[in-house]
């Protein structure tokens, strides 16, 4: 951990609000990133976001100054993402109707999520890429996510997302190779 992030911590030990927006400065856009890359879904993102934050301040008197904070917090922010796309992956999207009379009535569908060939992979290389890695299934899209755009090491994965350091690897591993395929596939 660095030196201001530790002053940070210590100043919102000790109750300083200052300190805890800075934190949430510090992180909200990494944070926010990974959650709308997990979710797809900007409300979904935003929330998710703020409730990381929320439970790192209940949680801050908990955290192991040994370990990297950016990789607890981010372990945070994964399950709940994951808990997250848990309950909503059946739950029904209420449609509000008016019938001939004007009276309103509700039809429920299924929200099926976004399938991998629904992603749209036309314009550039990058938004390419990014279709690719959002159409992986969600425990390899975080670890691709957390390596890759966010920069955190194996080891930090796997602190993260309370994982034996091997199963990371091999997670990765995975993803690329889902990756590559996928790649090959599309002209």
């Amino acid at each position: 951990m660095n030196q201001p992030e530790a002053g940070l911590i210590r100043r919102c030990l000790a109750g300083d609000e200052k300190a805890y927006r800075e934190l949430v400065e510090m992180y909200q856009p990494r944070i926010y990133s990974l959650s709308l890359r997990m979710l797809r879904r900007a409300e979904d993102a935003q929330d998710v976001t703020q409730e990381t934050f929320v439970r790192m301040f209940r949680a801050l008197d908990r955290y192991d100054p040994a370990r990297p904070f950016a990789a607890w917090l981010f372990s945070i922010a994964s399950r709940l993402s994951i808990d997250h796309l848990r309950r909503r992956k059946h739950q029904p999207i209420p449609l509000t109707q008016r019938d001939r009379d004007d009276d309103e009535y509700t039809i429920e569908i299924e929200d099926p999520g976004l399938r991998p060939d629904e992603v749209t992979s036309r314009g550039e290389e990058e938004d390419r890429t990014r279709a690719l890695i959002d159409s992986l299934p969600p425990h390899y899209r975080i670890v691709v996510l957390l390596r890759h755009q966010q920069d955190l090491s194996y080891e930090e994965i796997a602190v993260a997302l309370h994982l034996p350091l091997g199963t990371v690897k091999a997670r990765i591993h995975r993803a690329r190779a889902l990756l590559k395929e996928r790649i090959e596939k599309k002209p």
